[in-house]
């Protein structure tokens, strides 16, 4: 039975409660969609089948066709509305760009009306270094013990720092790797997620978040996750021409 999207429209009033948040939030609650009939169970979609509102067609299970894209089509690109970030996506026009009045993004996008995945990208200003463990520490410090109130649980988080390489230059890239619920009166859904930290303009932070549902096919969602971690978050990158500091969000 679809979920009401009007709840999902009662979390986002309420903002970003955390790095993961806006993700896990807005995938907490399916939209209302008119989704095909099933096919016998073991079939993958017929090609016909697969749109941007419905990546999973009429698999009969449309969850696991749906990570299953995320899984193994090519990489593409989306920009933000400012044509200031190329951001890199599996299965890219598929994606739909979301936006949040209350607390805006750079760039929000959806995977699917039924939220199989989102992507998230945002700027933060930040008190102290721009460096990315500072910038991670500072905003979750802020951020994360909000998460509660809106129903957001989260589990033990790993740290990886890591390195990006952009037309030659070598940055440092750190993750928060994590997992959670979204507990609601109407359901409890699981998610796994990252979050990714970029170098960034003095006095802002450069992140992007990625959360995957992963209530049926925990051991599926991780692996999009790694592919995100792994192939796409070390190529988000500025577009040629940028001169000066973003604002801290956009959309």
């Amino acid at each position: 039975m679809p979920r009401s999207s009007s709840l999902a429209r009662s979390f986002l009033r309420g903002g970003i409660a955390s790095a993961a948040a806006p993700l896990l939030v807005s995938l907490a609650v399916t939209a209302c969609s008119n989704s095909p009939p099933p096919r016998a169970p073991g079939l993958p979609p017929t090609p016909d089948s697969v749109t941007r509102e419905n990546p999973g067609g009429d698999a009969a299970d449309p969850e696991r066709a749906a990570l299953e894209r995320l899984l193994n089509e090519p990489w593409g690109r989306r920009q933000d509305p400012f044509k200031t970030l190329d951001v890199p996506l599996v299965d890219w026009r598929s994606w739909r760009g979301l936006r949040i009045w209350s607390h805006p993004t750079r760039a929000t996008f959806r995977y699917g009306d039924e939220h199989y995945a989102a992507l998230t990208v945002l700027y933060t200003s930040t008190s102290g270094p721009s460096d990315p463990d500072s910038c991670l520490d500072e905003f979750w410090a802020k951020h994360a013990p909000l998460a509660d109130g809106y129903g957001v649980r989260l589990g033990e988080a790993q740290i990886i720092r890591t390195t990006q390489e952009i037309d030659g230059e070598v940055r440092p890239l750190v993750f928060k790797v994590l997992q959670g619920s979204v507990e609601s009166v109407l359901a409890s859904d699981e998610y796994v997620g990252a979050i990714a930290v970029y170098e960034s303009w003095p006095g802002t932070c450069l992140m992007a978040a990625m959360a995957v549902k992963s209530t049926q096919h925990p051991e599926l969602a991780r692996r999009v996750r790694d592919r995100w971690i792994d192939e796409g978050a070390p190529k988000l990158k500025w577009t040629s021409g940028i001169t000066e500091a973003p604002t801290t969000s956009a959309r």
